[in-house]
This record gives C-alpha cells, structure tokens and sequence, in this order.
C-alpha cells in the first residue's frame, strides 16, 4: 500500500521577483528511508510534481488532514513553476553526493517578505505517497523506497530547520487519510516503522513493546499466535536502523506491593537514568506468562463452576416444587375419594403450595373436611323420595339444594 511521506529539502535565495530553485530530493538516506538515483529520476519521468504543485507555510497538522486534506489559501506561499526533474550533475555541498530531483518556484507576495528574510535559515519537505519496505543500502538497513507516484495532493512545503539540517519528517498511512506523524526525533515512532516494515505483511500483525538504547522488543500476530522478538537498532544521523537477527523473548509481568514505606520512597528518591520501571524495585514479586495463563484458565473455571451452580440451583428448587406439587395433590385426591369437585381440589392444592411452610398434615385435614361438606351438601348417606320435608304449613314445594364448588371454599374460609 502506498504511504505518503515528506522529506526535507533546500531551497535558494528568492529575487525580488519571487522566484527560486528548490532542491525537492537529493538521493540517499533521508528521514524517511532511502531515495536512489533511480527512483528520483524515474520521479520526473512520471511528472511526481509537476507545473503547479502547491507550496505552504509548514506541512498540515493532523486535524487539517482531516478536514482539510487539499489545505488552505490562507498558507498557500508558492507554487512550482515548472515540472520537478532530475539533474544528475548537481553536487550536494554537504554530502558530496551527485543528483537532485528540482523545480523553479514562484513565491507569492504574501509570504515574500519573510520567505526572503529567512530563506539562509528555513528549508522545504516534500510531502509524496511511496512505496516502500525494509532493506538495506550503503551499509544500513531501513525503509527503502522503491517508487514515488503522482498525486493531485502532493505538496513542497516551507518548513523550519532546526539542528543539523533540521529535516521533518513524518509518515501517512494513506493519502488524506489516517494521519500518523513521525518525526526524526521521535525514535519510538520511527523504531515502530522499522519493525512493521521489517516483519509484518498482510498476514502478519506486529506492534512495538518497548525500547532502550541499544535494542527494541515487539510483537508479532502471525496464525492466531502472539510471540514477541527482540532486536539492535542503530541511530545514525537521528535515523534509526535495524541491526542483527531477532531473538525470540519472554515477557515477565512484575507487581510491586503497595504500601505506604514504598509510596514515601518512590516520592522522594529520583529515579537512576539507568533503571526502568520494571526494574525500580529488586523484591517485587514476579509472574511468568504461563503463570498467567494458568491463572486466567482457574478464573475461567470457577466462572463456569459458578454458573452451573446457579443452573444446579435451579433444577433443584424446580425438582422440589414438583415434588411438593405431586405429594399435595395425592393428599388431595385421596381425601376426596370419588367426588367430583376438580375446582375445590385444585384451589386446596395451590393454597398448600402457596404457604410458606408445606405442612402436608394440615392439608389432609382441611381436604377431608372439604370432601365431607361436598358430600354433605349433595345428601350422600341420606334418605331421599320418603314423603314431603318441608315443615307442614310451608306451601314452598320440596326441592334438592344444590351445593357449588364456590359455596364449599367460602363456606372452609368461614363466610357467610
């Protein structure tokens, strides 16, 4: 995938015109990897920055790159007046290298006055998508560009030039898009690029862990598996570079014990250049990552112990309830024998289970009762058809009382 990158160049004293010679590239090592003659003349043959590339006062910050990927009027200070091409005879006063890739600029009126002023003290980045990856060249490894491409949102911008050349430097992962700035002084962003571009690929995910002075330690996703490497680097010219084969690590966790002695102490001692933060205290206790593993697997467990508990709970509590259910309901139907009463039975059953003791003794009591007052009230066990039994003088004809499943319950619930 193509990355946009910027890279540091020079520019000439302006004429009271506005115009200037600008030195785009020069080959060799930059900030940003490698540039060879190849690949800064093929650049002109593929017109990388042509007739109108725009020139701005200092490359975008990440918000602008955002919101505002074309840039702005308001910093617009130049533009190129002619293609950028490659002019193999030109010798770099400080290298001695030979080869550039140039342009003539126009400097707008704007900007002119201090452009001019400052021109001894400031310099210009090109900001250009390119591919790239890691290699080596004249001795050092790195990101080694392979091919610089035409864009419309390809810039030179006036920049500050700080230090030895002072050159800016800063990576983007896609044009206009996801902005990751990496400056030559910031060696752990650049250190993260070496070893992404050194190890990772489509299938292979890698990520920087830490840094010292003399070797970097990361971690690569390759295949569902994690493993972590450590390697040298160099730093030449704050330019970092890989160096040496890789060796696999282990990583150590390390807990320090809090209490108020070594709270008192971290305040108040400085810590030594030499001592990390996994080193500041010799008897903190340590776990390994298999430690650690075995650890999160017990966790796991007993989270799953805990949940077929609850499910065991349950299934336990349904299985009583069942129990309690079926043993009412036996109680019931054996004290209401052949009586037909399936309301009275089922309203004695869910009282019985509603209680907040089953106390099957009192439900055979009230469900005997119940069964005698049904049995009472539709005149088993007595004699019926033996001549009138209403009292004399009553002209109400004699009639069967019927007696309801309701009328029992309220008459067991003492009504009326």
């Amino acid at each position: 995938m193509a990355k946009l990158i910027t890279e540091a160049g020079k520019l000439s004293a302006p004429s009271s015109t506005g115009k200037l010679m600008i030195t785009l590239i020069t080959p060799g090592w930059g900030s940003s990897g490698y540039y060879s003659d190849k690949v800064l003349e093929q650049a002109a043959k593929d017109k990388v920055f042509p007739e109108g590339t725009q020139m701005h006062i200092d490359h975008m910050s990440s918000s602008d790159e955002y919101e505002r990927p074309a840039g702005s009027l308001t910093t617009l200070a130049a533009v190129l007046e002619e293609d950028a091409v490659w002019d193999p005879n030109y010798v770099d006063a400080e290298t001695g290298k030979k080869g550039r890739l140039a342009a003539p600029a126009l400097l707008g009126s704007k900007y002119r006055p201090e452009i001019t002023e400052f021109a001894k003290y400031i310099g210009t980045s090109v900001a250009v998508g390119v591919d790239m990856k890691a290699g080596e060249a004249e001795g050092r490894r790195g990101q080694i560009i392979e091919a610089m491409y035409p864009h419309k949102l390809n810039r030179v911008d006036f920049v500050t030039v700080a230090g030895r050349g002072g050159k800016i430097d800063k990576v983007i992962e896609a044009f206009a898009t996801k902005a990751h700035e990496v400056t030559a002084n910031d060696l752990r962003s650049q250190l993260r690029e070496l070893v992404r571009g050194a190890y990772g690929d489509d299938q292979t995910y890698v990520w920087l862990e830490d840094h010292d002075d003399a070797n970097v330690w990361f971690s690569l996703q390759a295949e569902a598996k994690a493993t972590t490497y450590q390697v040298g680097y160099t730093v030449t010219d704050d330019v970092a570079a890989l160096s040496g084969e890789s060796t696999e690590v282990r990583k150590v966790t390390q807990y320090v014990p809090v209490t108020p002695a070594a709270e008192a102490a971290t305040d108040s001692a400085p810590n030594p250049a030499a001592v990390t933060e996994n080193q500041e205290e010799a008897t903190m206790a340590t776990i390994d990552d298999a430690e650690l593993k075995q650890l999160r697997e017990a966790a796991s467990r007993a989270t799953a112990l805990e949940a077929e508990n609850t499910t065991l709970k349950t299934d336990n509590a349904k299985l009583e309830g069942d129990s309690r259910k079926s043993a009412a309901e036996a109680i019931v139907a054996e004290a209401f024998g052949d009586v037909e009463a399936k309301v009275t039975r089922a309203s004695l059953v869910t009282a019985a289970l509603a209680a907040e003791t089953f106390d099957p003794a009192a439900l055979k009591d009230t469900a005997v009762e119940a069964a005698a007052e049904i049995r009472a009230a539709r005149g088993e066990g007595n004699v019926h058809g033996a001549g009138q039994t209403n009292a004399p003088g009553n002209a109400q004809e004699a009639v069967a009382t019927e007696v309801g499943d309701a009328d029992i319950l309220k008459a067991l619930k003492g009504g009326n």
